[in-house]
């Protein structure tokens, strides 16, 4: 299972239409739908995530599988892309839609 640097997986949730709000860890809210969030931690045993807490970030996101969750860190989906899975997966709603989705 993949693991990820947290800074990569920082600047795609920044990239992807979330903002930060910083506190004990960093929370990552989505701009049209702020139920929809994740949360990093500032730790130094934090700085690489394990396949366990990618599967949390997973299921926070509201994505289905594993490679979704790669792709939305490695940038082949697009905010666009992520904010239509949302609306098929009815999570959210198209009026929803605004220029946070690029």
């Amino acid at each position: 299972m993949a693991q990820k640097d947290r800074d990569e997986i920082r600047k795609a949730l920044l990239q992807k239409g979330f903002f930060q709000k910083d506190n004990d860890h960093e929370f990552f809210y989505y701009k049209i739908n702020q139920s929809i969030f994740t949360k990093l931690s500032r730790g130094s045993h934090y700085k690489t995530y394990s396949a366990d807490l990618m599967g949390k970030i997973k299921r926070q996101l509201k994505l289905k599988t594993m490679d979704q969750l790669l792709r939305f860190i490695d940038c082949p989906l697009t905010g666009e892309e992520y904010f239509n899975l949302l609306v098929s997966d009815k999570i959210v709603l198209k009026e929803g839609k605004s220029d946070y989705t690029t």
